[in-house]
């Protein structure tokens, strides 16, 4: 586990309940001889409490914004302050995506907010993206910081990435879990999306919950070698704490027999080829 990147991880303080808190998550991936984590949480900011807990911690901890309602949505002065603050990440809406809504909460997910929306947040307008999705990427245009596209649809995910590609907007773009129910990316997608500038999260929550097969994932990996894939924990649940996570997660790739190279190149070198 030497010198790999988590860059989709839970800790508290977060609206659900999270095996630890940033400093503790931070400390013992550290132990575990990580390089770096990105520290997400779906109520909103993590640039604040990363920003700390990095100046503790002889290892990269990055945080970046979750563009749910409890932010105001896609709302670009969340995202401008986020990159203002050395933010890493800009995540697209994840409990609060349109694409999300049919899928409830899962039993790891018991908020302890009360107000929940009627309506889901999507991307896309009749002409493409959304007057604020543009705005949203004329922010990041630029600038060292990761959109992710959270839990937008597949179809949304790829008129993001078709839009960004045709406007010449420089901007690296993370596909998150890609297998997770939303977006369930099939294989032609994979093949569509596939650029030096976008990459493809795996997670091992995903598995976790049995949401994909990983006869399923690692058909996917095999068979589009050139892809951008970048492991990650989605970790944080109670139960479920960093590095365990991944660490079962490289298990279990490996008992399907993905090389010990591919998983290096997943979980060190591509994530790090993203990050900086």
């Amino acid at each position: 586990m030497k010198n790999v990147y988590d860059i989709h991880i839970h800790a508290s303080p977060s609206i659900f309940e999270r095996w630890g808190d940033a400093q503790q998550t931070a400390a013992v991936c550290h132990k575990a001889g990580y390089a770096g984590i990105v520290l997400k949480a779906h109520h909103g900011s993590t640039v604040e409490i990363a920003n700390i807990v990095n100046q503790q911690c002889d290892m990269d901890v990055f945080g970046g914004v979750v563009l749910n309602y409890f932010v105001g949505g896609l709302n670009p002065y969340a995202v401008d302050a986020c990159c203002a603050l050395g933010g890493k990440v800009v995540w697209l809406p994840t409990i609060h995506a349109d694409a999300h809504k049919p899928l409830g909460r899962f039993d790891f997910q018991e908020p302890s907010t009360t107000k929940f929306p009627d309506k889901g947040i999507r991307i896309l307008s009749k002409k493409g993206l959304t007057d604020a999705m543009y705005e949203i990427l004329d922010i990041l245009d630029g600038k060292n910081v990761v959109l992710a596209t959270g839990h937008v649809s597949a179809k949304e995910a790829v008129t993001l990435v078709r839009e960004v590609k045709q406007r010449g907007y420089d901007i690296r773009i993370l596909i998150n879990h890609v297998l997770f129910y939303t977006p369930d990316m099939d294989e032609e997608d994979i093949e569509t999306l596939k650029d030096p500038g976008v990459w493809f999260e795996i997670s091992h929550l995903t598995q976790k919950i049995h949401a994909a097969s990983l006869d399923r994932l690692t058909r996917m990996i095999t068979r589009h070698p050139d892809a951008n894939w970048v492991m990650v924990s989605d970790a944080g649940q109670k139960g479920n704490p960093a590095p365990q996570a991944l660490r079962q997660f490289r298990d279990q790739l490996t008992s399907r027999h993905i090389s010990d190279q591919t998983i290096e190149k997943m979980m060190v070198h591509n994530p790090r080829r993203l990050l900086y």
